[in-house]
């Protein structure tokens, strides 16, 4: 059969060229593992949003905090528990270091204008325990960019006497906690 080609005056129709489809390698002819049930993906997928929905709220929570300890509007002590010692040491030095916060001339001494607030905060999780904090904060007209890192750890908790929990050995549960912060 000969294609069969159209003239207008300006314009000239062609069929298109016939198509081919890929060349197979001989991986593709390979069987593979069997896929996981619906059931199991599902369940997956669901334990994975909620942990990340955790650690967004945790990491805003705590980026907040530190900004606040930062500006000495709050207390390094109120870091205990959400921070690792290190970084704790850290932010105990920075806090020392930079003075706190002044209020603009003019304004009254509870306005604090020039006090960082959070802009945007975006967790890109890194594992089922990590994940990746990133964002901006403002202050005044200044706008800086952060990142830091959050992690389940283990930490020792108080259980109330008389009260057993075999599940959690020495009474040790995995919570987040901020393990590196760096402002720019």
């Amino acid at each position: 059969m000969r294609p069969i080609l159209m003239e207008t005056p300006r314009v000239l129709i062609r069929p298109a060229p016939p198509y081919e489809p890929p060349v197979r390698s001989a991986e593709a002819d390979r069987p593979s593992a069997p896929p996981a049930p619906a059931g199991v993906r599902r369940r997956e997928a669901i334990n994975g949003s909620a942990r990340a929905v955790e650690a967004r709220r945790f990491a805003v929570g705590t980026v907040t905090l530190v900004l606040e300890v930062l500006d000495r509007r709050r207390g390094v002590n109120q870091l205990d528990g959400v921070v690792t010692q290190q970084l704790l040491a850290e932010l105990t030095a920075l806090a020392r270091v930079h003075g706190p916060v002044r209020p603009s001339s003019g304004a009254p001494p509870h306005v604090m204008d020039n006090a960082a607030t959070l802009r945007r905060v975006h967790v890109q999780m890194r594992g089922p325990g990590a994940a990746e904090v990133f964002g901006s904060c403002r202050r005044g007209e200044r706008v800086r960019a952060f990142a830091a890192r959050i992690e389940q750890l283990p930490c020792r908790v108080r259980v109330a006497p008389g009260r057993y929990r075999p599940a959690l050995p020495r009474n040790v549960e995995y919570r987040w906690q901020l393990v590196d912060f760096t402002i720019v």
